[in-house]
């Protein structure tokens, strides 16, 4: 996939967001500070791999994905209730549901991908 000026500037600040939060973390110096400790020399080297797919135009502040049985019960397990159109159409493996910028902000809180969920 051959990249424009503007996401490959949006790319390096991504880098520059992830070395800062790594070199700010108070945990990770807390470790290696307990490694040092015990006697042995640091050297820290993350690889990041960012994943880029085009995403078709959707309506602004929603996106509609399609809901499977087992996202259903992923969502039920940590007591999430769908609305009753979406419980409704629980029947359909391939039902549409419409995910907000804040249900996005919560999965990924959770460390859930909603990216890959078109």
């Amino acid at each position: 996939m051959e990249l424009d000026n503007r996401m490959k500037q949006l790319l390096r600040e991504l880098g520059r967001a992830i070395n800062e939060a790594v070199a700010d973390s108070d945990r990770i110096a807390q470790s290696i500070s307990r490694i040092k400790a015990n006697g042995y020399d640091v050297f820290l080297m993350l690889d990041a791999v960012v994943g880029l797919n085009k995403r078709a135009n959707r309506e602004a502040g929603s996106q509609e994905t399609l809901m499977t049985k087992q996202d259903r019960r992923f969502l039920k397990s940590l007591k999430i209730r769908l609305d009753e159109e979406a419980a409704a159409a629980e029947t359909d493996p391939e039902s549409r549901l419409a995910i907000t910028p804040q249900d996005v902000k919560f999965l990924k809180s959770l460390r859930i991908d909603v990216d890959d969920l078109r």
